[in-house]
């Protein structure tokens, strides 16, 4: 335990100085001995939520699932979202099912039984593994991950597979209850969340507030989008996309970009308003004054993004995973929303 938690922190102190932390876990035998350098986390992005999401879906169903970190111990914090047990890298059993997410790939050659590879981010697919073996699957999430997969992972199909929305903890708020107020996360294209501000201005918009939204957990995160109006898509590139299929969800209409095909849930003045540039954004803003428009794009953004809730295709999903692993399954999915609400209780 002690080696562990000073192991952990010389590797929190190191991520101070990025530029000599990516040459020192460059080196093969520090890379061994820290199991994967990036594991060794106390933050999580949209595709470690969809991971953990997908480890509670296949807990509820009957499955001895459970998330992995080099100790074995929870080290997210306030920032955990389902309530599983840990177990340690070494803890891995031959005949184990493990999810191994992309930007640890390599350790696949380093498992003996079935993975899964969880392509999310189009920065992170490697080839530094065997992925053409008969034991692994590839898995990616949206069409723009699969031109992306295919261009560095040639041979192998890789079907898209369901983000896991949570209607639980992003309930739907109707636009007549919401305050004139635009979400936007300053770290995903900052200079478009600028700009977008500066035109609607110069166009008379007096509608909307900007707010800009960094550091929260999730849990917090959630109950500040009941609020908003409108979420505002600022990203280039985009992995997952959960930001906004959650504001969708909870009935935010998404303004903003695609994401090079990304957001493919977005469809123009149907379930959101795509703007690939400040000036699209900020007309779409004035045009979003409107109540009634407002209102009908976050109804049916809403039913587009309930296919992404627990009990329909992600399911679907862990119901033909299971079955093809040889895994008893039975669903629960009070017992998986029950997760939820016992990490809430304790993290909000």
């Amino acid at each position: 335990m002690l080696v562990d938690d000073l192991r952990g922190r010389a590797i929190g102190f190191l991520k101070r100085y990025p530029r000599f932390y990516r040459r020192l876990h460059g080196f093969p035998p520090v890379r061994a001995n820290l199991v994967h350098p990036h594991l060794h986390v106390w933050q999580i992005w949209g595709g470690t939520l969809n991971v953990m999401r997908h480890c509670g879906l296949a807990r509820s169903m009957g499955a001895d699932a459970a998330l992995v970190t080099p100790s074995g111990k929870n080290t997210y914090g306030r920032f955990n979202v389902v309530d599983v047990p840990y177990v340690g890298w070494s803890d891995i059993r031959a005949d184990d099912l493990v999810v191994v997410p992309d930007f640890a790939s390599e350790l696949v050659n380093r498992l003996e039984g079935p993975v899964i590879v969880y392509l999310q981010n189009p920065q992170l697919v490697y080839n530094n593994y065997d992925y053409m073996s008969s034991r692994v699957t590839l898995w990616t999430d949206s069409p723009f991950m699969v031109d992306v997969c295919r261009s560095i992972l040639p041979g192998r199909e890789v079907p898209i597979v369901p983000n896991i929305v949570d209607p639980v903890t992003f309930p739907y708020r109707p636009q007549s209850e919401r305050e004139p107020v635009v979400f936007a996360f300053p770290r995903k294209g900052p200079e478009y969340i600028e700009a977008t501000q500066e035109e609607y201005t110069r166009l008379g918009g007096k509608h909307f507030r900007f707010e800009l939204i960094h550091g929260l957990s999730l849990f917090e995160l959630a109950k500040a989008m009941q609020r908003p109006q409108v979420f505002l898509a600022s990203a280039e590139i985009e992995g997952c996309a959960l930001p906004p299929q959650e504001s969708m969800a909870c009935g935010m209409v998404v303004v903003g970009k695609s994401a090079r095909g990304a957001n493919f849930a977005m469809e123009h003045r149907r379930t959101a308003m795509v703007a690939e540039t400040p000036q699209e954004a900020a007309q779409c803003l004035r045009e979003l004054e409107d109540l009634a428009l407002r209102d009908s794009i976050a109804r049916r953004a809403r039913e587009l993004i309930s296919r992404y809730f627990p009990e329909n295709e992600p399911t679907a999903l862990w119901r033909s995973t299971l079955a093809r692993c040889g895994i008893a399954y039975a669903p629960n999915l009070v017992g998986y929303h029950r997760q939820y609400e016992r990490t809430a209780r304790q993290y909000s």
